[in-house]
């Protein structure tokens, strides 16, 4: 419960500013978005590829979009029926909270899904010495997230751990010794769900670092001279959980929000630019509808389908071995093989663990900096 106190203290004070805005949610991006993610749904239900991770984030913008993913069928099976089926692979901490959250969104019970109870999947890797549930940031918060906001204890040394590898020279939160702000965002919402109020030490230096690392455009991104829309998606999240406006002037950058920025990133088709355009979209959508990572899988349904679908396709669709030269993706919110990329070779050393898929990685490990 106390959970829910914070978060909705938090929603509390973000609604006003986006009142006076009507440009948030925004509800054309976040349609159109939905649509295409529903039009690379395959036959399996799966939402484009076979990869558990990019699924569950996918099942999480449609229902950041006001959708409801169970209802999203392809050749009779639908997304829920491909995440049972993945949901014994999630076995790390980070992988099974990532599940809970995307179960979550799809009105079932993270404690039996697939014949897996996720909660305790991400119990039983606590290190209780250590306060840590990942060897990484990212992993520790994504855990720390899927227990929090399904209404589950975190103990309060995991936050306690979390706080200490925040770096001291930035504030920030990352890999292999330096910061990002898709990592600070992550964190910083992880600590406020767990119950680290936006007044804490912490908190105040990872918002600072976020103000500091934004791009002349509005956006963020891995390099400040090229943001990205997964990256800024994180960022308005986590400002939107410290009761931040986006759309505020002091987050303008030569006139652009970080909103605006994202929406210019949608494409004609409903997605937005980046390595791995469904990967953006799943990001994007959530923040467009001023949804924070932990209240994402509990957005309101509002919306249907039209009546008539795309066509799935016969069998999920194959990502590129080798990724071309163009933005970057953040790290992977805790599943599946290549969802990340442009990370240093020392950052995906720890997230190639966690992914299970270092053959992919390999081919990114040269592209962040």
């Amino acid at each position: 419960m106390f959970r829910r106190v914070v978060i909705l203290a938090a929603a509390a004070l973000a609604v006003p500013a986006f009142a006076v805005n009507a440009e948030i949610p925004e509800a054309s991006a976040l349609v159109s978005g939905a649509a295409y993610i529903k039009s690379i749904q395959n036959a399996d239900g799966a939402y484009g590829t076979s990869d558990l991770g990019q699924n569950i984030d996918a099942v999480i913008a449609v229902r950041a979009a006001g959708y409801d993913p169970a209802k999203d069928l392809a050749g009779g099976k639908g997304p829920g029926q491909f995440l049972a089926a993945g949901a014994a692979g999630a076995t790390s901490p980070a992988a099974a909270a990532k599940a809970a959250l995307g179960v979550t969104a799809l009105g079932l019970d993270p404690r039996a899904f697939g014949g897996v109870d996720l909660i305790d999947r991400v119990n039983d890797g606590y290190d209780a010495a250590k306060g840590t549930y990942g060897a990484d940031d990212f992993s520790q918060s994504i855990a720390m997230l899927g227990l929090a906001c399904t209404d589950h204890v975190v103990p309060p040394a995991a936050a306690t751990a979390l706080k200490s590898t925040q770096m001291a020279d930035t504030g920030g939160w990352g890999f292999g010794g330096f910061a990002d702000p898709d990592t600070t965002a992550i964190a910083i919402q992880a600590l406020l769900a767990s119950g680290t109020a936006k007044s804490d030490p912490a908190v105040v230096k990872g918002l600072a670092y976020l103000k500091t690392s934004q791009g002349n455009d509005g956006g963020w991104g891995f390099d400040p001279s090229e943001s990205n829309a997964s990256s800024t998606a994180y960022v308005i999240q986590a400002l939107i959980a410290l009761g931040e406006n986006p759309e505020a002037a002091t987050y303008e950058k030569s006139g652009v929000s970080p909103v605006e920025f994202l929406v210019s990133q949608q494409q004609a088709d409903g997605s937005f630019k980046g390595f791995d355009a469904a990967y953006a979209t799943n990001q994007a959508l959530p923040a467009l509808a001023g949804r924070t990572f932990c209240n994402a899988p509990e957005t309101p349904i509002t919306r249907t389908r039209a009546a008539s679908s795309p066509t799935p396709v016969a069998s999920p669709t194959p990502r590129p071995a080798t990724p071309p030269a163009v933005a970057p993706k953040p790290p992977s919110t805790g599943t599946g093989a290549g969802t990340g990329d442009g990370a240093d070779p020392v950052l995906y050393a720890a997230i190639a663990l966690l992914l299970g898929s270092a053959s992919t990685l390999a081919a990114v490990h040269l592209k962040r900096r």
